[in-house]
């Protein structure tokens, strides 16, 4: 006469084991539907003058940088002094903000030096 009993410490399952699984997604082969209607310019009285605007420069990369199939490396296996690298974050935190451009950071200020640097100096 066996009783037939779970046992006392089992493994529990895995929160994740009774989620559903994800729907594929696919993508439209046809792309959206262009707006017809030509795009609407400014009223004369609310364009400025080029001499009223403040002009900000900005570095841009070279044209070499901004190459869609080369990314940049993660890793940067060079040494900086302490007051050039807090200079450099200032400087990516001004160009940040001055600009609104997310995409501007250490790396790609420090590409665009060294590929100019290098142009400058034929190499």
């Amino acid at each position: 006469m066996s009783v037939q009993r779970e046992p006392a410490i089992r493994r529990p399952a895995h929160p994740a084991a009774d989620l559903p699984e994800r729907p594929r997604v696919v993508k439209d082969p046809v792309p959206a539907a262009v707006d017809d209607q030509p795009t609407q310019l400014p009223a004369e009285s609310t364009i400025r003058s080029v001499s009223d605007v403040a002009v900000t420069p900005v570095l841009s990369p070279a044209p070499e940088a901004a190459s869609p199939v080369e990314k940049l490396s993660e890793q940067h296996n060079v040494r900086l002094r302490p007051s050039t690298k807090a200079r450099l974050t200032r400087g990516v935190d001004k160009l940040r903000y001055e600009t609104g451009d997310r995409s501007i950071t250490i790396s790609s200020v420090t590409d665009a030096a060294l590929i100019e640097y290098l142009t400058k100096n034929g190499c």
